[in-house]
């Protein structure tokens, strides 16, 4: 949510910005939507979006907050992706099983 919002910050779009949150249970997994209407990423930061110190496509951005997000994902047995979609914006989906105790 911080990365969408200081996008939207930054963005010298006009017009509405949008941060749409949505989470859906199902049996095993929780998922997570955080999409935005913003500019989108540029190619060079979805190349590395996860990765540490590459991944910041923004100055004084240090490249750790999504390698580190998905880090934590994956330690807990989840998925964090980015979703290329062919509209403007950016989304990320963030799979996590539901019972922990099944890790």
């Amino acid at each position: 949510l911080k990365n969408a919002r200081e996008a939207h910050e930054a963005s010298q779009r006009a017009g509405e910005h949008r941060i749409d949150v949505s989470a859906t249970a199902g049996d095993v997994a929780v998922n997570v939507s955080v999409a935005d209407n913003g500019p989108g990423l540029p190619p060079r930061a979805r190349d590395n979006l996860f990765v540490a110190f590459e991944g910041s496509a923004r100055a004084g951005g240090t490249g750790l907050g999504l390698a580190i997000a998905r880090e934590l994902t994956e330690a807990n047995g989840g998925r964090l992706r980015y979703v290329d979609e062919a509209a403007s914006g950016t989304r990320f989906d963030l799979t996590l099983p539901k019972d922990i105790h099944s890790l």
